[in-house]
């Protein structure tokens, strides 16, 4: 177990956090992620690594002024207040999503722990430096108090030491990890926020990209949206349903998949390496193997393509990322909403309105999914996710009657 802050802490008994809340969005919350944000967009270690610059961009001061504005909009006559101290066990395949968690639960003035995994990652070591050094500055001194981030691996006691601590316990993770943390209590006025394993896809229109002038842009939203983590985000798009007639399904396909083949061979395909290449072959196999009448299709070593009949076949458990997509076709919206499960996040588009999909959902009314959002998008963070408003899970209604 490492405590990176407060460094001058030797023992995890020693942390002392302070449970009082702060007015939320208070200036000294909003200078601190500001000055986060300025940090990382200024330094040029950070400019190789995009996932950390969005995240940057997310924290500049002019976003969180128009999330400032949407809480208090919220908030109206009512008052809300944190809940006090939120305990937050951070998932390893996605580097930058305890800041999200972080900050948002800070802005309305709660206290943090912020739990991190062992295992050593560039981008979260040069965050926990920025972290670090910002949060030293006298200028914070205030919220030095408010802050614990604790870096170990699966130490029940630990964990429950901290959660006993929580007036909130956020938990980011695979299903098991959930169940597992599930069964170390918190207190009896604590609240629990779960983040499981959710499986992401696009629909795209066919005979709109057909006729799309601008692939090349497309592309590399795609392409960001799926290799950004390796595929392995909830809402990294890993399977892709095909809307249209048959004629346009087979010229769209063609058309797209030769344009990201040709994209991700300019990126930086060292990344995706020989063992991916034989785990995404064994996903194949294993596919065809527990499914009857699936067509697997390896294309490249960095594209792999699993032809399915609808999304109830797209099996979340053998998907190893890093370029392996489940596809379908479908004649119209409403096929695409039939089998979907609570295991579905995010539905990345392309080529339909707005209100036409918020239409085919009103009507259908899915079991599942959480965010619809424009291809290019996934990956972005907003203070609604997984079904949850933040700020009010990072909140409680104090009700005043006359």
């Amino acid at each position: 177990m490492t405590i990176v802050f407060p460094q001058s802490t030797d023992s995890i008994e020693n942390i002392c956090i302070e449970k009082r809340v702060i007015a939320p969005f208070s200036d000294v919350l909003v200078d601190f992620v500001d000055d986060v944000s300025k940090h990382i967009l200024n330094e040029s270690t950070f400019k190789q690594y995009p996932e950390l610059m969005a995240l940057a961009f997310w924290m500049r001061r002019g976003h969180i002024k128009k999330l400032q504005y949407y809480f208090m909009q919220k908030q109206g006559t009512k008052l809300l207040l944190g809940r006090g101290i939120v305990f937050h066990l951070a998932p390893s395949n996605v580097d930058t999503i305890f800041i999200y968690s972080w900050f948002l639960s800070l802005l309305v003035g709660n206290s943090n722990i912020v739990r991190i995994s062992d295992k050593k990652n560039i981008q979260t070591d040069l965050l926990l430096k920025v972290l670090t050094l910002i949060l030293q500055q006298h200028k914070y001194e205030e919220l030095q108090t408010r802050v614990g981030i604790i870096r170990y691996g699966h130490d029940d006691e630990v964990t429950s030491y901290l959660s006993r601590m929580a007036d909130t316990r956020v938990i980011w993770g695979g299903d098991r990890t959930i169940e597992h943390i599930r069964t170390i209590p918190i207190k009896a006025t604590a609240t629990e926020l779960t983040f499981a394993d959710k499986f992401s896809f696009a629909i795209i229109d066919s005979k709109t990209l057909c006729e799309e002038k601008k692939l090349m842009l497309l592309i590399k939203k795609f392409y960001n949206d799926t290799f950004w983590f390796g595929q392995m985000a909830c809402s990294s798009i890993r399977s892709i349903v095909w809307v249209g007639s048959k004629e346009d399904n087979i010229q769209a396909k063609n058309k797209f998949w030769n344009a990201l083949e040709t994209y991700v061979k300019q990126q930086l395909p060292e990344e995706i390496t020989p063992a991916d290449i034989i785990n995404k072959l064994v996903a194949e196999c294993s596919m065809a193997i527990e499914q009857d009448g699936i067509v697997t299709k390896m294309d490249t070593p960095y594209i792999n393509r699993i032809q399915i009949e609808d999304l109830s076949q797209a099996n979340t458990h053998l998907h190893c990322g890093t370029g392996l997509f489940y596809e379908c076709e479908v004649d119209g919206l409403s096929e695409v909403f039939q089998h979907i499960s609570k295991k579905y996040q995010t539905i990345a588009y392309y080529g339909f309105e707005k209100e036409v999909l918020f239409a085919a959902l009103q009507q259908t009314l899915p079991y599942g999914i959480d965010r619809v959002v424009p291809i290019g998008k996934s990956l972005e963070f907003s203070h609604v996710w997984d079904g949850y408003d933040l700020f009010e899970s990072f909140c409680r209604e104090v009700e005043v009657w006359s």
